[in-house]
């Protein structure tokens, strides 16, 4: 098969590579579609603490089941969406229904191969929830979303984010763009978005009723005090690793507001100073989000396929897996927002 394997930091290279073999009780699937996430292109450039070389990047994937044991629910033909942690099922984390936080969890893209290749092996653990059947008109690139947009509702349900919230979203790229339209079918009373590049900022104000401020030159950041005014707003969520986790950040949560750090905060803001009395005195909530559970992945699809979700405007390339470094470039240069890579 061809696949775009990462053999160090900065070298990906698209070669012949050994076909998988269908594992026993599992598959064996034809990738369809895998879309860049900013994460593979950190790996790219600097590696993962998960990572472990050389390795098929990618993990927000859409294939066709083209080998499986009788007896499965699913049949080969079947176009599948896949929820990429490979859980043990019977650890605290997985009894809790939170096998994204499994003490043993695995990550296909990260410690086992991924989607940018022509087939991919899919485990026994992952027929058992980790899949997700696309209905026969679904969009297979759309259906490659669902996992970055699972991600958000693990993000929202942290926050508890509510239909009478007020929320502030820092960062409109694809992530902040994917929360500010999970926040509208929330039915979010008020949507904030920032953001600093014109051509995302125009794709939001087009696709989303989010109201969103452009802080690229110094009105914006006036623009942002009045927009949040003295009541505050609900929920912040951090969809950027430039969002800087300061004081002047969460002194825009109104009493009882909560802020989601979801995006993983950039060297120099991963240990500022927290001011407990004033989480004490307002009641206010901090909490972290990592990746999605297998729910939530299903949840997600289910949101996209239903058109409840409207993400289409969301892809601005598509390539083949021979282009997947103009992939990477359009996501990491943020020409765009999602790229994504149609293998077959």
């Amino acid at each position: 098969m061809r696949a775009a394997v990462l053999k160090a930091p900065g070298l990906m290279e698209t070669e012949d590579y050994p076909d998988p073999e269908a594992p026993r009780g599992g598959a064996l699937l034809e990738i369809i579609s895998c879309a860049v996430c900013g994460t593979d292109i950190k790996m790219l450039a600097s590696g993962h603490r998960d990572l472990h070389l050389p390795r098929i990047l990618g993990h927000e994937m859409v294939g066709r089941i083209i080998e499986i044991d009788e007896g499965s629910s699913l049949a080969e033909g079947d176009r599948v969406q896949i929820w990429p942690g490979i859980a043990c099922g019977g650890c605290r984390a997985c009894l809790k229904q939170k096998d994204n936080l499994c003490s043993e969890i695995k990550i296909m893209g990260f410690n086992s191969d991924g989607g940018f290749a022509q087939l991919l092996a899919l485990p026994e653990q992952s027929l058992s929830g980790g899949v997700s059947l696309l209905p026969s008109g679904a969009d297979s690139c759309i259906a490659a979303l669902a996992e970055p947009l699972a991600c958000c509702i693990n993000g929202q349900e942290q926050a508890a984010v509510r239909r009478t919230d007020r929320v502030l979203i820092c960062g409109g790229g694809p992530i902040g763009a994917l929360h500010a339209l999970l926040a509208e079918c929330r039915g979010c009373e008020k949507i904030t978005v920032t953001e600093r590049i014109p051509h995302r900022i125009s794709l939001l104000r087009a696709h989303t009723r989010a109201n969103v401020l452009d802080l690229s030159e110094e009105p914006g950041r006036a623009a942002l005090i009045e927009e949040i005014g003295e009541d505050g707003v609900d929920v912040i969520l951090t969809a950027t690793p430039e969002a800087r986790l300061d004081r002047d950040l969460f002194k825009f949560l109104s009493p009882g507001g909560r802020i989601c750090i979801f995006s993983g905060p950039a060297p120099g803001s991963r240990r500022e100073e927290v001011d407990f009395a004033s989480i004490h005195y307002h009641e206010l909530s901090i909490t972290g989000a990592y990746g999605c559970t297998s729910r939530q992945n299903r949840q997600a699809v289910e949101l996209l396929a239903s058109g409840r979700i409207k993400a289409d405007w969301l892809i601005t390339m598509k390539t083949n897996l021979e282009g997947i470094n103009d992939a990477f470039s359009h996501s990491g240069e943020r020409r765009g927002m999602k790229s994504v890579v149609c293998v077959s």
